[in-house]
């Protein structure tokens, strides 16, 4: 009797198919150890705040008046004077960059001409990036916290960059922006 080739194919498929399940079987059969741990992360205190000199907090209203030597104390061209803003990072568990942008409302009616400075001599200003400095973190109370001194000047005319009569009547509003980012790297600085 003959067998059809199409048997003998069959049956070696047969034969491979068990030899190579028990290989492969085989190489499965390892010793395995597992194990499971829980992972915990507690996130840093952030709190950051602005303040006014006396470390009242910003509103959204008239926080900060500059005061020249005009009637009602208007200023006047030539006036100048300064504010502070304090930056308290007291409780705070990181290092973070802080800005101050100051922006002039614009308008037919504003003051345009007052110019803001980092320094007393005028030689700094404050430009459209702002403000800015870092805060290093630190444990030590009020080691966080930073003093800024911001000065203003409405020039004279005989600085030749304003129009004195031009100016009569106008009011300047400036809106102060101030924004802290968290920065892990931060260094102190001497302006801080």
């Amino acid at each position: 009797m003959k067998k059809s080739i199409f048997g003998k194919i069959g049956a070696a498929a047969v034969v491979l198919t068990l030899v190579t399940s028990s290989l492969v079987g085989g190489t499965f059969a390892k010793y395995t150890s597992s194990a499971t741990g829980q992972a915990t992360a507690t996130a840093a205190q952030w709190k950051v705040e602005f303040a006014k000199n006396d470390n009242s907090a910003f509103t959204n209203t008239a926080d900060i008046v500059l005061e020249g030597k005009g009637a009602d104390n208007k200023v006047i061209p030539g006036d100048k004077g300064s504010f502070k803003i304090n930056v308290n990072g007291d409780g705070t568990e990181v290092g973070f960059d802080y800005k101050v942008l100051i922006t002039a409302d614009g308008g037919e009616n504003a003051l345009t001409g007052v110019k803001f400075y980092e320094d007393s001599e005028h030689n700094t200003p404050i430009t459209e990036a702002g403000l800015t400095g870092q805060v290093a973190y630190s444990a030590t109370k009020d080691a966080m916290n930073v003093a800024r001194e911001i000065f203003w000047v409405l020039p004279d005319s005989a600085d030749g960059i304003n129009d004195a009569p031009a100016m009569a009547g106008k009011t300047g509003t400036f809106t102060l922006t101030m924004t802290a980012v968290q920065n892990p790297d931060a260094i102190a600085n001497d302006g801080n």
